[in-house]
């Protein structure tokens, strides 16, 4: 009976750990194309950085940016970038809020966070939200629930 138990016991613990959904490790920061997430993207290039061995670089919407910064990515995440350099070239105007808006939030950036393929900059200018491009695969299980959802809409709409 006791062995029984036991038995019973550990498959209850090995189901709960295989039930556990796996978070994929996080991106690198240095190296990684961090492209901006925006509510509505704006026409051609979207906005995005790389960093790399105390570099920034990238697109802001208009124009090229590129400044220096420095970080702690061993503790608390801590970064502060310098004064951003950019081109001058004229673009329309959503484009150009987009620009001014991440410009803001660089230059009061001090501190960003990664989760698998997704990072966050935040500050006294606000926070941005920046995916990895490539950013990693859906899940198997995440796919199947989306094809679920679709098909559960589809067949209400067809209903109606």
């Amino acid at each position: 009976m006791r062995t029984a138990l036991i038995a019973a016991a550990a498959a209850l613990i090995l189901a709960a750990c295989a039930a556990q959904k796996k978070e994929p490790p996080p991106k690198p920061f240095v190296g990684t194309k961090w492209v901006v997430q925006l509510e509505i993207p704006i026409g051609g290039e979207q906005p995005h950085l790389r960093f790399g061995d105390g570099l920034m670089e990238g697109f802001g919407g208009c124009n090229r940016l590129a400044a220096r910064y420095v970080q702690d990515s061993v503790g608390s995440r801590f970064i502060a970038i310098g004064r951003i350099d950019r081109g001058t070239r004229a673009c329309e105007s959503r484009a150009q809020a987009v620009e001014a808006n991440l410009l803001q939030v660089l230059q009061g950036a001090s501190s960003y966070t990664i989760l698998a393929d997704a990072m966050t900059m935040s500050g006294s200018g606000g926070s941005i939200k920046l995916k990895s491009d490539p950013p990693y695969p859906p899940d198997k299980e995440e796919l199947e629930a989306k094809a679920k959802e679709a098909a559960k809409a589809k067949e209400e709409k067809e209903k109606k």
